[in-house]
């Protein structure tokens, strides 16, 4: 399945746009200055385009710090701040399993199991509000 042209690239991850949605693929090995690169990239992406959903596709991560864990949830209250709900997909389960763990989570941010199911709850959210 195709889900687009990449718009940016970088050590955090890359970004890409589909019907109004941006999905973020995340790179394995992310350190904390990408991280905070990404977030600024994606505040204005989501501005700039006016999109409807953000998608932060984590199938890649096999490690996770209270750190990533706090990013990646800020990401997303800032993403609904701005009228735009979240989903996270693809957290392995050694990740999962940490989080529990470390006793962390990712607060109200909805999840799926991978990004095909990300974006079918994102298409059925849009015919539910239509």
């Amino acid at each position: 399945m195709s889900y687009g042209a990449a718009i940016e690239e970088g050590s955090a991850g890359s970004l890409m746009v589909v019907e109004r949605t941006l999905i973020v693929q995340l790179n394995p090995a992310l350190t904390d200055s990408a991280v905070r690169r990404l977030r600024d990239v994606v505040g204005s992406t989501l501005e700039a385009q006016q999109l409807r959903a953000l998608v932060i596709n984590m199938a890649s991560v096999d490690m996770m710090d209270s750190y990533l864990t706090r990013c990646i949830r800020d990401l997303a209250v800032s993403a609904r701040l701005m009228g735009v709900p979240t989903i996270v997909c693809g957290v392995q389960p050694a990740v999962a399993d940490t989080l529990v763990e470390m006793g962390m989570d990712l607060g109200d941010v909805r999840t799926t199991l991978n990004l095909d199911s990300a974006l079918r709850l994102v298409k059925q959210s849009r015919r539910a509000r239509s």
